[in-house]
């Protein structure tokens, strides 16, 4: 499905927020564009960041194929620290790049954790945020903080934008309730995710994205590089026209069927020989944000491990077509100074 410009952009029905995942699914079926390219924001992205292209960052980075022949799952961090987090609840309006945003930021988030390195610009030693059993329910990180950033009253979004939006404003905003500024975000709110839009969110809300930016943006175009980015840790948004069957195979692969103008997150790839034996190619881990919208075998190939609900295997010919934005570290939580015996994923 070809790219649509800023123009095409349609308002969500004002009756038409908290829909079903089955009713969203319909709406971009149907030629929503909940995700769209756009040139300008292409252009904003390459002048902001120093290495906006993913393969020449791998290199100068030394992480060139560090995954090679490897099974990258970065998810099973995310679903260890914050068991049901994934798939979270459907989107209930057209902010799928809220969604896929917010699962990228999320997965660079716990790999920082999990690394117990400190980040390099703050000095941190990252810790896990306190998030309540009904945030993490509802995935962790709030979509609605960064979709009130988008700037008008519309629905869809850029990848582009919605990436730099977490580094401008804040990715790391946690689900709970901010009394202190009168904001509640425990749970997701199709309604209160169009609070905000041409109206700016007030400058309350948006100090306290300040204190949680993604540092760094990549863009990149082939799989190695995707690969090697999530083999060490770097979360990543992807935007395309695709659409996919809701039908996983006997390896929870699903194939490429019909259009969506989408974002959603992708959490993993599979290089591994006995799996490119069987597709002819490598696969990758792709995350919606329908909730429990497709059906069939989860388990990984050769092992005991299974994708979350939601998600699905796919060939790289599948999906090479789209954008892949990975996300580096950012400005987390301190860590907390507990017992050895204290599990970080406990």
């Amino acid at each position: 499905m070809p790219w649509l410009p800023r123009k095409s952009f349609s308002n969500w029905p004002e009756d038409a927020v908290d829909l079903s995942s089955e009713q969203v699914r319909q709406m971009y079926e149907f030629g929503f564009a909940g995700a769209v390219r756009d040139d300008n924001a292409i252009a904003e992205f390459q002048r902001t960041f120093p290495t906006p292209n993913g393969e020449e960052a791998s290199r100068m980075y030394n992480i060139a194929d560090t995954g090679k022949g490897k099974l990258v799952v970065p998810f099973v961090g995310v679903v260890r620290m914050f068991p049901g987090c994934w798939p979270g609840p459907a989107q209930g309006r057209g902010d799928c790049v809220s969604h896929s945003e917010k699962n990228a930021c999320l997965t660079t988030m716990v790999c920082d954790i999990l690394s117990g390195v400190p980040d390099e610009k703050t000095g941190k030693l990252e810790g896990k945020p306190d998030v309540p059993e009904e945030g993490i329910k509802n995935g962790v990180l709030s979509t609605e903080f960064l979709y009130w950033h988008r700037g008008y009253d519309g629905d869809g979004w850029s990848c582009h934008e919605g990436a730099m939006t977490a580094v401008k404003k804040g990715g790391f905003t946690v689900r709970q309730n901010y009394s202190d500024i009168g904001v509640d975000l425990t749970k997701y709110s199709a309604l209160l995710a169009g609070k905000y839009g041409s109206k700016a969110p007030p400058d309350n809300v948006t100090k306290m994205g300040q204190e949680h930016l993604v540092h760094d943006l990549t863009e990149v175009e082939t799989f190695d590089a995707l690969r090697d980015f999530l083999h060490n840790g770097y979360g990543c948004s992807t935007c395309g026209g695709e659409g996919y069957s809701d039908a996983r195979d006997e390896n929870g692969v699903s194939k490429q069927k019909g259009s969506w103008a989408h974002a959603m997150a992708c959490i993993g790839v599979d290089d591994r020989d006995e799996v490119k034996a069987k597709y002819n190619e490598p696969l990758v881990l792709i995350l919606n944000s329908w909730a429990n919208w497709n059906n069939g075998p989860r388990k990984i190939v050769g092992t005991e491990m299974e994708i979350p609900e939601g998600a699905f295997w796919t060939p790289w010919s599948h999906a090479k077509n789209r954008e892949y934005i990975v996300h580096s570290g950012g400005a987390g939580f301190p860590r907390k100074l507990l017992p050895d015996y204290v599990s970080l994923v406990g």
